[in-house]
């Protein structure tokens, strides 16, 4: 490129220019432009800078010689365009360093660095971080309370439940207890009675009877039955009197140290001449019942007023079956027949005294176990299902606790 200017006195002065240069001047002086616009108009931004062998361009808060020494080596994230990146420190801050080639007109590319600063991008993702925190608390307290919600209702529930069945109980106590005081006066009006009458039938078999010589043998005969009957009916009617006496006045327990199973074995033994009789079989399975400390005339009496039920209540065919087991809470009795079973309607009401199902029945039996058992500090749980059975499960603690001692 060539200039030229002609001078008033004469002559004229020429210039001569490499265009090449003129070229990179212009180049330079515009990308240095470029660079320092885009630094500056972005905050994100903490350097950029472009080396290609004696050309440099650099704005912005480069980071030293010293710690660019430090930083790791740079590691490709990008295969494809061949970036790549590394963290290190530009005037004290975070900086997070691209580098790639990049080409500016004609020869080798340059090496662009850009330097984004991490500051803003940090204290975002501490400000994720505890709001993710605070969801996963807020979460993490939703979820407890709503399994306090569910806690609470289950133990409400069996909170009701239980405090429905000691209303149950106490109920059911006070009836019985007035029932008692009852069956006590009753049986001692109608005891008196009985050993009139059963001193009299005795002194006419011994007195009138004995004494008769006139009249047919049908009619000494006839004589004989009707003073049985009398006899017998009275001896039926005072063991009648006594279990009411038993339930008014029931003896103190007189406890010691007993071998359930052995004494389970003894009451089932003793049944089984009867269950023989009425075509039931009578199974015992006590191997996982250790000592009990107890009263062993009165449970045995409660224990055999159970078997007897269940042997009475199972037709010619059937089983009843007696399991003894003594756990870490305490000892269960149990007493399974395949019998009739019980009406729904009657299972509360199968411990109330004068209840029963059965034509000749007292309805203290029952009553008198369930006492003897709470005396105890037991509990009687019934399960019972009309044409396949009833479980009957007596459950006695490890130790007694508040019984009297005779």
């Amino acid at each position: 490129m060539a200039a030229g200017i002609r001078r008033a006195n004469g002559g004229a002065i020429l210039i001569n220019a490499d265009a090449g240069e003129i070229e990179a001047l212009q180049r330079q002086t515009s990308l240095e432009r470029l660079v320092q616009d885009m630094v500056e108009a972005s905050g994100q931004l903490a350097y950029i800078a472009l080396d290609r062998g004696d050309f440099h361009i650099a704005r912005g808060d480069l980071p030293a010689e010293g710690a660019e020494a430090a930083a790791p080596p740079p590691s490709v994230t990008d295969t494809r365009s061949g970036l790549l990146e590394r963290e290190l420190s530009a005037a004290g801050r975070p900086v997070l360093e691209f580098t790639g080639p990049v080409a500016i007109g004609e020869g080798e590319p340059a090496n662009l660095r850009v330097g984004l600063r991490l500051d803003d991008l940090r204290r975002s993702e501490r400000r994720m971080m505890i709001r993710l925190g605070v969801s996963l608390a807020a979460a993490l307290v939703l979820s407890l309370l709503a399994l306090g919600t569910v806690w609470l209702r289950q133990a409400y529930s069996a909170l009701s439940e239980k405090h429905a069945l000691a209303e149950a109980a106490l109920r059911r106590r006070d009836r019985l207890s007035a029932m008692g005081e009852l069956a006590s006066t009753v049986a001692h009006e109608v005891r008196n009675p009985l050993n009139a009458i059963a001193m009299s039938a005795q002194r006419l078999r011994r007195e009138f009877l004995g004494s008769v010589s006139s009249g047919s043998d049908d009619e000494r005969a006839e004589l004989e039955q009707l003073l049985g009957v009398v006899e017998g009916e009275t001896r039926r009617l005072n063991d009648v009197v006594q279990q009411f006496l038993e339930y008014a006045r029931p003896p103190r327990l007189v406890l010691r140290q007993i071998d359930l199973g052995s004494e389970l074995r003894e009451i089932v033994e003793a049944t089984r001449a009867m269950a023989d009789a009425r075509g039931v079989s009578l199974a015992f399975e006590a191997a996982g019942a250790r000592p009990a400390v107890g009263d062993a005339t009165q449970l045995r009496q409660a224990i055999e007023n159970l078997i007897r039920n269940a042997v009475e209540a199972t037709a010619a065919g059937g089983a009843v079956t007696v399991t003894a087991v003594t756990g870490s809470k305490g000892h269960a009795i149990e007493v399974l027949d395949t019998g009739s079973g019980i009406a729904p309607e009657d299972l509360s009401k199968v411990f109330d005294l004068y209840f029963t199902t059965k034509p000749h029945g007292t309805g203290v039996g029952l009553a008198v176990t369930q006492q003897i058992v709470s005396a105890h500090g037991g509990t009687i749980e019934v399960e019972s299902t009309p044409g396949r059975g009833t479980r009957m499960t007596i459950r006695l603690p490890l130790a007694v606790e508040g019984a009297t001692h005779a």
